[in-house]
């Protein structure tokens, strides 16, 4: 009788024992396993000619690039349209927002970041050290809100600085051009596996970066007509709390996305704004027609 008693006592402390270690190593795996990257991808509405500021097919074809890029794993992708997500919340977790659409160059109504109530849920997200890559139109900023730019991302388009023209016009601090000039890369890991390449760009330069910005680092530079010296068209920052963010001028142009350096400039900012590990050759992708990023967002 006692025998069998002792039985069942040491089998019920066998299992309570393979009960409690299957339990921390469930935790461990928990504790060791990778959190998942949010990637949250916005689009401005439409305002140019076909070809041009093309905001909802390019941030398409940069989720079907990113969700099928061989070795990038643990990163989930979500794409909004019209500059903002219908559902804010869903920015809580994000860990970069892209935000590529029209900017407020005198007309705050026409960018999503200053329209209805956009802005104090930006700056919860950057608070909290998001991730923010502005590119194109969306680097333009009014210079009341330039220094929350400089803090962000580094530095921004500024269209109001300017010393007046004589018009008595006001005229813009920064600067656009468009011309056929070759982007050289600077070394930084967003520039990883980049290598000089010339297309024909609209690209702002002369932007307005903080004065000895520690943290800033070109990306890309230029050699654009009327300037001694090579212009930075693409930056980075390390915030001190830890975000990070980036700014590229280019993407006027829709046929930019295929060529592989600019693709990849673009990827390798996304994926370094979101605290990832990079390859040492970058992000490599491919380029997707219309019908086969239809097919793959199905």
């Amino acid at each position: 009788m006692i025998s069998k008693l002792y039985s069942r006592c040491l089998l019920v402390a066998l299992l309570i024992m393979v009960s409690i270690i299957g339990l921390s190593v469930t935790e461990v795996a928990a504790q060791s396993a990778p959190s998942r990257k949010k990637i949250v991808l916005i689009a401005g509405k439409k305002s140019h000619n076909p070809g041009e500021h093309e905001y909802l097919k390019s941030v398409r074809l940069l989720k079907v690039m990113l969700d099928r890029a061989p070795g990038l794993k643990g990163v989930s992708t979500e794409i909004h349209s019209d500059g903002w997500p219908s559902n804010p919340s869903t920015l809580d977790d994000a860990d970069v927002i892209f935000m590529y659409a029209d900017g407020s160059d005198f007309n705050l109504a026409q960018d999503p970041l200053f329209t209805d109530n956009h802005w104090p849920l930006i700056e919860k997200q950057m608070k909290r050290g998001c991730g923010l890559v502005l590119m194109h139109y969306s680097t333009f900023a009014p210079a009341s809100y330039g220094p929350a730019f400089q803090k962000w991302v580094g530095g921004y388009f500024d269209y109001e600085s300017g010393k007046p023209g004589a018009s008595g016009n006001q005229a813009w601090y920064s600067a656009i051009t468009t011309e056929t000039t070759p982007l050289v890369p600077v070394p930084h890991p967003v520039t990883q596996g980049i290598v000089p390449f010339r297309i024909h760009e609209e690209l702002y330069y002369k932007i307005h970066f903080q004065a000895n910005d520690q943290r800033l680092k070109p990306l890309l530079r230029a050699q654009l007509s009327g300037n001694e010296t090579p212009q930075t068209v693409a930056w980075a920052v390390e915030r001190t709390e830890g975000g990070r963010g980036v700014g590229f001028t280019g993407g006027h142009f829709y046929a930019h996305w295929q060529e592989p350096n600019f693709r990849k400039l673009v990827l390798n900012a996304l994926v370094w704004a979101a605290k990832i590990p990079l390859p040492a050759q970058g992000i490599e992708s491919v380029f997707y027609t219309d019908e086969e990023v239809d097919r793959y967002l199905k």
